[in-house]
């Protein structure tokens, strides 16, 4: 199973302290090969290191990172002029048989992929 990750599926588990690597080898049997956009690592890094932003949404963002580190996600470049991540995510799943881990409402919206998402604090489904 493929599962491309949102920065703020990465974020939201960093905040709650899940280690979504962990837990979805919980939830499923199959081989999970993590993706990652170029481009979320680029937001995570901009959210790091980005004055006047609150210490916890930094330390979030410095423990997604972390947390990457630990399923050593595949890092895809995807190309094109828009510079919304969100579009590039869609573009690059659709027709694929890739999972999109995110919490973006709207996101979950525009695809029609397996998504997996946080349920309550603690839990991740796939739906």
């Amino acid at each position: 199973m493929k599962i491309l990750l949102d920065t703020n599926f990465i974020l939201t588990c960093a905040k709650n302290k899940l280690d979504f690597g962990e837990i979805v080898n919980e939830i499923t049997s199959e081989p999970v090969e993590w993706i990652v956009l170029q481009d979320v690592l680029n937001e995570l890094g901009t959210l790091k290191d980005r004055g006047g932003m609150k210490t916890a949404d930094k330390q979030a963002a410095e423990l997604g990172f972390e947390l990457l580190q630990l399923v050593k996600p595949e890092v895809i470049e995807v190309s094109g002029r828009n510079p919304n991540v969100d579009i590039k995510i869609v573009n690059y799943i659709m027709d694929k048989d890739i999972v999109l881990a995110t919490m973006d409402k709207n996101l979950k919206s525009r695809v029609k992929n397996k998504i997996l998402t946080i349920r309550g604090k603690n839990n991740l489904e796939l739906i």
